[in-house]
């Protein structure tokens, strides 16, 4: 996934991915992620409400949506967030 993070996502400054953890255990949670060296930023369980995403938490692991700005969901799954995320921002590579 950090390949293609940095392949596809980070090349476009209007696309983040944001990583929201489901893990209970903070600790093992900021583990994991720096193990996997995840160039994304992060949301921890505890700040899921603070970050406005309380609505958007998946019940299960992994899960990716596309969301707007306003929080509306675009797409659900891997493969068609990425693909939508692509084609609102193709030719906008930074």
């Amino acid at each position: 996934m950090v390949a293609l993070y940095k392949e596809k996502i980070a090349p476009r400054p209007s696309v983040e991915m944001i990583h929201v953890s489901l893990d209970f255990n903070q600790k093992a949670a900021l583990s994991w992620a720096k193990e996997g060296k995840f160039p994304w930023p992060a949301v921890p369980m505890d700040k899921i409400e603070a970050a406005g995403l309380s609505g958007l938490t998946p019940r299960q692991a992994p899960a990716y949506l596309l969301i707007n700005r306003r929080g509306d969901v675009l797409a659900k799954g891997k493969d068609a967030a990425l693909e939508k995320a692509l084609s609102l921002t193709d030719g906008k590579k930074g």
